[in-house]
């Protein structure tokens, strides 16, 4: 597969850092839970990953209201799978994804032609602060568990109203601190939570904050809905599984594994402390 569209990072750009997060065993990937990457939305008597996994995109594009007119840009797509499941489901004109890992990029791509889908989704190596599209180039934008990533959210949200056409739908699955830490205790599951998770400092805060910040991006009817016990436990209990820690041991080998399961452990903690809270968030360009 050609590398002519990868991107390099400098040492030190925050892309690199999160990157490194998730390109540790990437290749091994394949389809370990069909290679979704998010939370889940586990409600309505859900019990396996993928299926709450699916479930969670499946609202999300019910969220934008996609259709047969939709162009989408799925920022953070993650290995493109969620892509897959939203043009057979939703049946989009166009789908592009912009991801900050290469190795994601490889397995999208992949995917897409192993549908029968490439012409209708296209993925792209690159930063969600400098989209590399023109003005208005879409009608929908999406983007699950990527946003706490982007250095900063307030730039990608910039970003994101310049490509979106007028009247244009972004929705989001977003991470966002419920409370601040009040004790020795929280603070140091919050930091902990933070630098693990690679999330920069200037994306930690509240609804009403990220409110303020949307509709100054030029976003009007914004909608916030915390989601978090109907996704936080769920995931965390599947990524407790001895079975599950066995394959992502195989996957990301032993101290990455070990890694993976340190946050879990800090953002599932977060979560329990009210430090922590998982957002759908939904927005139309003004």
């Amino acid at each position: 597969m050609s590398e002519t569209d990868r991107k390099s990072w400098s040492a030190s750009a925050h892309e690199r850092k999160v990157e490194n997060l998730y390109a540790g065993g990437v290749e091994n990937y394949l389809d370990h839970h069909k290679g979704y990457l998010n939370f889940g939305l586990w409600e309505d008597g859900i019990a396996d990953y993928v299926s709450a996994a699916e479930n969670l995109v499946h609202r999300m594009g019910t969220i934008l209201g996609l259709d047969e007119n939709s162009k989408l840009l799925d920022v953070a797509p993650g290995m493109g799978t969620q892509d897959i499941y939203l043009s057979q489901n939703f049946s989009p004109q166009s789908i592009d994804g912009l991801d900050v890992t290469w190795g994601h990029i490889e397995h999208g791509r992949r995917r897409a032609l192993e549908a029968h889908l490439e012409d209708r989704i296209n993925f792209h190596h690159g930063t969600a602060i400098q989209i590399p599209f023109p003005d208005a180039s879409f009608t929908h934008i999406l983007s699950i568990e990527g946003p706490e990533h982007f250095d900063t959210r307030e730039k990608f949200l910039h970003e994101a109203r310049r490509v979106l056409q007028p009247g244009g739908v972004i929705a989001m699955a977003d991470f966002i601190v419920k409370r601040y830490p009040r004790n020795p205790l929280e603070k140091i599951v919050a930091e902990a939570a933070r630098r693990l998770w690679q999330v920069p400092r200037a994306n930690v805060y509240t609804a009403p904050v990220y409110n303020e910040k949307m509709r100054a991006a030029g976003f009007a009817n914004v909608e916030i809905k915390e989601m978090g016990a109907l996704v936080i436990p769920g995931y965390y209990f599947e990524q407790m599984r001895p079975e599950t820690i066995r394959a992502i041991s195989r996957i990301r080998g032993f101290m990455l594994a070990r890694l993976s399961l340190l946050l879990d452990v800090a953002v599932y903690r977060g979560f329990t402390m009210g430090l922590l809270e998982y957002v759908l968030v939904r927005g139309e360009r003004s």
